[in-house]
């Protein structure tokens, strides 16, 4: 085996072709409906990995923690389950998700 540019540990490079995936599309995947997606476009980034409020039993007047949270997406969902009564924190260790939410 030959060592290819880019190649530092010896470990041959693999290269697979690119599916271009619709944000929707994939939140679609993971259990969103149309109007979860509605609900907050612009903080679906499409970097999740489930879709917790779906299967939360969330009540007004509970409070919800959502670590990780990116750009808020499951908060501005959980916030219309728990209402002006409920609380929502959402906590993501970067800036840039924090100033997107």
């Amino acid at each position: 085996m030959s060592k290819r540019e880019g190649d530092t540990c010896g470990c041959p490079v693999v290269l697979v072709d690119v599916v271009e995936i619709q944000v929707t599309d994939l939140s679609k995947s993971i259990g969103y409906s149309e109007n979860d997606l509605k609900a907050a476009p612009d903080a679906n980034l499409g970097l999740g990995c489930g879709n917790p409020t779906a299967f939360l039993k969330l009540n007004p007047g509970y409070t919800v923690l959502d670590l990780g949270s990116g750009a808020g997406f499951d908060c501005f969902l959980a916030v219309q389950k728990v209402g002006r009564s409920g609380k929502v924190i959402g906590v993501d260790m970067t800036q840039a998700m924090v100033e997107k939410a």
